[in-house]
C-alpha cells in the first residue's frame, strides 16, 4: 500500500511539474523532435538511393565471382561444370545462337564462329564480347596477329591458364583484349576501347 501511495505522490508531482513548463519551452521541444525525425527520415532514404545505385555492381560482381569460381572448380576436377550443368541447365552458360544487337569493333575483324554475346556503349568505354567453340590459342595468335598487322604495339598485362590480358596500342588508341578458356573448348573475348 506504500509503494502506491509514493507512486501517485510522484505522479503528482511529475504533472504539477510539467504544467508549469512555458508554451514556449513545449514548441522548441517539438521543433527539436520534428527536426530529428526529419534528418532520421532524410538519412534512411540517403542510405536506401545509394543501395538502390550498388545493385547492379554487386550482381555484376556476383556473377563474375560465381564464373571465376566455376573455372578455379573446373581446375581442380575437370568435367564437374559439365555434371553441374546436367543438373542445373541454367548454370553453365551457353553463347547465344545469333548476334545481340551492337556492332564489332576494333581493326581486326571477329574470330571466324565467335557470336557476338555482348555490347556496351558507356561515357569513356566501348566493350564487346564474343563466345563460342575454338581453340583458345588459335584465337589468342589471331588477334595478336591481326593487331600487330594492323600496326598496333602488343604487351601482355597478366596472364594465367584460364584467362589472358592483352592491351594493344597505336598512337593515342589503346585497345584491351581479354581471354577467357572455357570448359568445353569454348571461349570468351572481351575487347574494350575507348569511347570515340
Amino acid at each position: 500500500m506504500r509503494s502506491t501511495f509514493h507512486e501517485h505522490r510522484f505522479s503528482t508531482r511529475a504533472v504539477s511539474a510539467l504544467s508549469k513548463v512555458r508554451a514556449r519551452i513545449w514548441l522548441i521541444l517539438g521543433a527539436v523532435v520534428v527536426g530529428i525525425l526529419g534528418l532520421v527520415t532524410w538519412a534512411g532514404i540517403a542510405l536506401l538511393s545509394w543501395l538502390w545505385g550498388q545493385f547492379p555492381m554487386a550482381t555484376e560482381a556476383g556473377k563474375r565471382l560465381a564464373g571465376e569460381a566455376m573455372t578455379q572448380i573446373e581446375q581442380v576436377a575437370p568435367g564437374v561444370k559439365e555434371q553441374v550443368g546436367q543438373w542445373v541447365p541454367g548454370l553453365v552458360g551457353e553463347p547465344p545462337a545469333s548476334d545481340v544487337s551492337g556492332a564489332d569493333v576494333g581493326p581486326v575483324p571477329r574470330f571466324p564462329g565467335l557470336v557476338r554475346s555482348y555490347f556496351a556503349r558507356g561515357e569513356k568505354t566501348l566493350e564487346v564480347r564474343y563466345a563460342g567453340r575454338a581453340a583458345f590459342e588459335a584465337v589468342r595468335a589471331y588477334y595478336v596477329q591481326g593487331f600487330a598487322a594492323a600496326g598496333y604495339a602488343h604487351e601482355v598485362m597478366n596472364g594465367a591458364p584460364e584467362a589472358e590480358h592483352h592491351r594493344f596500342k597505336r598512337d593515342q588508341e589503346s585497345i584491351d583484349l581479354l581471354l577467357f578458356r572455357q570448359v568445353g573448348e569454348r571461349v570468351e573475348i572481351r575487347l574494350t576501347v575507348l569511347a570515340q
